[in-house]
Formats: C-alpha cells, sequence, structure tokens
C-alpha cells in the first residue's frame, strides 16, 4: 500500500463538491456519454461495478502531466486530499481508499460530466474511484507526522509520499487508522450529498 498526496488548490475546489462529497451514479454517468470506450467502461466494467454494487462511486481525476504518479497507482492505495495549505486553515480534509483505476483516458466523462464548473483548459482524464473519508487534520500537524519540513509545498501536486514518511505509523494502513482515531475521518453518508465538513 502506497500513499499519495493530493493538493487541489484553491482554482479547483468547487471539483471537491461533485465527485467527492457527492456520490456518482453509473446510471447517470452512462446516459450523459455517446457511445464508446468510455461510456462501455462506466456501464460494464466489472472490476469497477464490483468495487461499487451499490451502483454509485466517489471519484477524482489528475491531469495528464501527473501520468507518472498515476501510473504508480493500484488499488488499495491511499490517497490524501488537501483543498489547501499552509497556515490560514489548510488541511488534509479528506481520505480515498482506492478501489478502481480506470485504464482509459476519460476526455468525454470529465467534459460537463463530472466536473461541470471547472474550466475545459483544465482537464483531469485520468480517474480513480474510492468511498470518501471526510475529516481534518491541519496542515502542519500532517507534516509533522511525517517529518516533512513546514516550508514543503505540494504546488498542485497529485504524488506519492515515500513509505519511510510512514514508518512512524507501521505503514500508511497504520496512519490511516490514526487520522480515523485522532482526527475524526469517516466516510461521507452515501445518501448524502453535502455530509463532509466545510472547506479547511
Amino acid at each position: 500500500m502506497n500513499g499519495f498526496i493530493m493538493h487541489v488548490g484553491h482554482r479547483n475546489v468547487i471539483d471537491i463538491d461533485f465527485t467527492m462529497k457527492r456520490r456518482r451514479a453509473f446510471e447517470e454517468i452512462v446516459s450523459g456519454l455517446p457511445e464508446g470506450a468510455e461510456r462501455e467502461y462506466f456501464a460494464n466494467d466489472k472490476e469497477l461495478h464490483a468495487a461499487f454494487p451499490q451502483g454509485s462511486f466517489n471519484c477524482w481525476g489528475v491531469p495528464p502531466k501527473a501520468k507518472p504518479s498515476f501510473v504508480e497507482t493500484a488499488v488499495g492505495d491511499v490517497v490524501l486530499f488537501a483543498p489547501t495549505i499552509g497556515i490560514h486553515g489548510g488541511c488534509i480534509q479528506y481520505i480515498g481508499v482506492i478501489k478502481a483505476i480506470c485504464e482509459l483516458d476519460c476526455w468525454a466523462a470529465f467534459s460537463g460530466l463530472l466536473w461541470p464548473q471547472t474550466p475545459h483548459e483544465r482537464l483531469f482524464p485520468l480517474l480513480f474511484f474510492f468511498d470518501t473519508e471526510a475529516g481534518e487534520i491541519p496542515w502542519y500537524d500532517f507534516l509533522d507526522d511525517l517529518g516533512i519540513k513546514h516550508r514543503w509545498n505540494p504546488r498542485g501536486w497529485y504524488k506519492r509520499i515515500p513509505s519511510t514518511r510512514f514508518q512512524l505509523f507501521k505503514g500508511v494502513n497504520g496512519y490511516v487508522n490514526q487520522l480515523r482515531k485522532d482526527w475524526g475521518f469517516k466516510l461521507v453518508p452515501q445518501s448524502s450529498a453535502a455530509a463532509s465538513p466545510s472547506f479547511c
């Protein structure tokens, strides 16, 4: 199991509303897609549907420049989402334990379906799927936990955190369990579209 950091940034926090605070149904996405590989994937991919038998999912997408980190990502890995960083309310606010990864570049699903308010010059076609967990650990507490200097700025990256950073917690899973215990991270109810805390 690996851990990844996703610094969302102020420009993209609106995207959280559509696919992390809100679950998206397979039938909703399929009905909005044209005929083709993406539609076939959301309609019939066995691994994706087995991961979400209830028929809905949370997801996130990263840009083509993040492909090197994306190809390192595997089912079971953990993504730590920071809407914002720094001293003025920055925090890790969401966790996603990855349950499925799309091998397609989903240009059609991105455009107008998953993140309809994102300007189209910013494209995020590399998708992974999970059940959102919400809580809140302040940014500098997170850095202290992992022994990272306070001046570190992930600059909107999606990037793997070296496994050595989690040794104190006996691995990524141990750290996630610590976040659940100490900082209140828990699954966002599937029936609610706004069940997570306010942005940091």
